[in-house]
């Protein structure tokens, strides 16, 4: 075997190594205050721990110099290290070595949020309908775009986006309105990330319907340690995708014989009061006859004191005329 053979095997060993080399392998490598996320597992901490035993948490960092840690963890393998919801859930934020309180990293909760836009009107359809033949791209929020910041992560922290068709199948990959096809793993470096328009909803891929979007991330095995929906795995979000708009009712025309319009016009009528006024009862005048007055008949006297009073004056003038004969 020659000079030039013995080179050309050694530069085909180191292109398969370099070609095969898992890209995201570097990511579980942790420097000093890089940020890991709960539920990622498989960590390095070699480095940062520096040789010690322990990492430490403290509630407050003005007590980081002088008192001992509120959290303890041993650390039996420093490079595979698992960052367990249950013992880092409460405790974000920095972590440090124990004794030797040098910087090891800073726990976050990962939260994930993907948006689905509409760029051919650069509107944002999540949860409403996009026209059919419009392009689509998506907008992904979260803070793993920090694993970019790791030593060798600078190709971005590893996310797929999940697209479910109205006939219950997942895709893996979206066409563009040039047929070109878009994988839908993604490297996030930034925070919002957004895609290409690498969705044409008009190619005869695509049916009418309704259709599921969400993204995920199980870089170092997060999700299947901490599945929990808008950290490890963004809400499901949907998109309606049809010809016509749904918010238009369809309007139906029928012929009604006609109506006149006096008819067609619905007035309300207010009856007027009314006074209620009592039957009339008829008066029948009685004419009464005209009285004649009777002559009044003579006054009678009566056979009483008067009459006697006259007899006795007929005595007394008797008397006295016979005491005067005498």
């Amino acid at each position: 075997m020659n000079l030039y053979s013995t080179h050309g095997i050694f530069l085909f060993f180191i292109a398969f190594v370099v070609l095969t080399f898992p890209v995201g392998a570097s990511l579980n490598t942790i420097g000093a205050g890089d940020t890991v996320f709960i539920g990622e597992q498989g960590l390095n901490i070699s480095g940062p721990l520096a040789g010690d035993t322990m990492i430490g948490w403290w509630s407050t960092t003005s007590a980081l110099s002088s008192a001992e840690p509120d959290y303890r963890i041993a650390i039996t393998d420093p490079k595979d290290v698992y960052i367990s919801p249950l013992e880092f859930s409460s405790r974000t934020g920095s972590w440090h070595s124990y004794p030797g309180r040098s910087r090891v990293f800073s726990v976050a909760d990962p939260y994930i949020d993907i948006r689905i836009e509409d760029r051919t009107v650069n509107v944002d359809v999540t949860e409403k309908w996009a026209p059919w033949k419009d392009a689509l791209g998506f907008r992904i929020e979260t803070n793993l775009y920090m694993m970019s910041q790791r030593a060798g992560g600078s190709a971005g922290a590893p996310l797929t986006i999940k697209v479910l068709t109205p006939e219950g199948s997942t895709l893996s990959s979206l066409i563009d309105s040039e047929d070109a096809a878009h994988s839908l793993d993604v490297r996030v470096t930034t925070n919002p990330f957004t895609t290409e328009n690498i969705w044409d909803t008009g190619n005869s891929l695509y049916s009418a319907g309704t259709y599921m979007v969400w993204a995920e991330c199980n870089e170092n095995q997060m999700k299947d340690n901490y599945n929990q929906a808008g950290k490890t795995v963004s809400v499901q979000r949907s998109v309606l995708v049809q010809d016509q708009n749904p918010l238009i009712s369809r309007i139906v025309t029928t012929t009604a014989p006609a109506i006149p319009l006096t008819t067609q016009m619905a007035t309300k009528t207010i009856p007027k009061p009314t006074t209620m006024i009592p039957p009339t009862i008829p008066v029948r005048e009685t004419v009464q006859p005209l009285l004649t007055p009777s002559p009044s008949p003579a006054p009678t006297k009566a056979a009483g004191l008067c009459g006697w009073s006259t007899i006795l004056a007929g005595i007394i003038a008797c008397a006295l005329y016979a005491s005067g004969r005498r």
